[in-house]
């Protein structure tokens, strides 16, 4: 971001707001836009923490594509912990708390700028792609870091080539936090993310650009630490995992897009309400009472968030607007699996961020998502039986 304008990173309350020193790497926000006829949709990533819904408003408005709404807008944090912050973006922020992070009016107006900047080049840009997907285990890369057996080891790539079959895009879908950094590392980095989004494209070469989508990674971390710095750190796994889905990408064979469905589905939310233990767990990270947090999950937190379903061909992606954990991202895959999905998967931090989401059991568990879960404890099982239906209906489709 520009030097006069102060960044705030997010995932750390203990940073208590305080910008960035410096840039590691760049980061980026991204675009797919498709267009099916009637209606277009667009996939954006992010290099954020969390993506606010205000953002996805005020990109779509300033980008003001014909036949483009809300409810096609698909925009995907990768949960950087160097990336921005969430909170910094978001009208709703009136806490002026900054161990939560400041709204700041220039950063909201910075990156919305940006996006919607790259979405016109995108819609300008427009032409005729062939697709194929495909998935490799990852064993051993990620953990269930509440004590679960529960892993999620895939990673699912979607190919998109250009009617000459060169290269074009490559989706990339992987479950873990953006967490080797800590809160005392203060360069703004893609982190993991971001270096594997760099060896995909280098390893196609061609111009390919690489976007990242995180899975159900509520309760999931990286695992397997090599290097010195947590910067060396992130870049090794990303390089690790890069090299796996870029491999993949590279050995997939793409033909004409036959399948293609969008389908939205804005859930109305359980009553807001704070965790039982959040003042004891979370309370001094974050510096919110019991008092103050009562009246912040009716601000911070919105009565609806949207579930989105995409398919191309043998490919499905199904959103949460939140963090789910990793037993609710596998029962949606096994749903769209049973009913002939080739590769599904599940994007976390889509088009809002409404905290964690777990099933009832981990929620009476208690832990630090727990404190960061701000719709009880049926919150978990409603979006999960939301995007289930929303997935097999899109797969349905023609």
């Amino acid at each position: 971001m520009e030097d006069k304008l102060p960044t705030q990173l997010g995932g750390y309350g203990a940073r208590e707001g305080k910008p960035a020193e410096g840039t590691l790497d760049t980061i980026y926000g991204k675009v797919i836009l498709f267009d099916s006829g009637a209606e277009k949709t667009a996939v954006i990533t992010v290099d954020m923490c969390t993506v606010p819904l205000c953002v996805a408003e005020e990109t779509l408005k300033k980008a003001a594509i014909e036949h483009l709404t809300l409810d096609r807008l698909l925009i995907a944090a990768s949960h950087s912990h160097a990336g921005l912050e969430g909170y910094s973006l978001d009208r709703r922020n009136v806490a002026n708390n900054p161990h939560i992070g400041i709204f700041s009016e220039p950063a909201l107006n910075f990156v919305t700028d940006r996006l919607a900047k790259a979405l016109k080049e995108a819609n300008a840009a427009l032409q005729p792609v062939k697709a194929a997907s495909g998935s490799v285990d990852l064993p051993n890369m990620n953990r269930n870091r509440r004590g679960s057996k529960c892993v999620d080891p895939q990673a699912t790539v979607l190919r998109l080539d250009k009617a000459d079959g060169s290269p074009y895009a490559v989706f990339v879908n992987y479950t873990a936090h953006g967490t080797f950094v800590d809160e005392h590392d203060m360069l703004v980095s893609g982190e993991w993310a971001g270096s594997m989004q760099r060896t995909v494209e280098d390893l196609i070469g061609g111009g390919v650009l690489c976007l990242y989508a995180n899975g159900a990674e509520g309760d999931i971390s990286p695992q397997g630490r090599s290097g010195g710095s947590h910067y060396e750190q992130a870049w090794n796994y990303g390089r690790q995992v890069g090299l796996a889905v870029g491999r993949l990408a590279k050995d997939l064979r793409t033909e004409g897009i036959s399948r293609f469905a969008v389908s939205c589905d804005w859930v109305t939310l359980p009553a807001r309400q704070g965790a039982p233990d959040f003042v004891k767990i979370a309370g001094a990270e974050y510096h919110v009472t019991q008092e103050q947090l009562d009246q912040m999950v009716k601000l911070l937190f919105p009565e609806k968030a949207p579930i989105y379903a995409l398919r191309v061909n043998g490919f499905e992606l199904v959103t949460f607007p939140g963090e789910p954990i990793c037993e609710l991202g596998l029962a949606v895959k096994a749903a769209l699996r049973k009913a002939g999905i080739a590769q599904p998967c599940v994007a976390a931090l889509t088009t809002d961020g409404i905290g964690y989401i777990l099933t009832k059991e981990e929620y009476q568990k208690s832990g630090y998502e727990v404190t960061a879960s701000f719709y009880g404890d049926g919150l978990g099982q409603l979006l999960l039986d939301h995007a289930k239906t929303l997935g097999l209906a899109t797969a349905a489709k023609n």
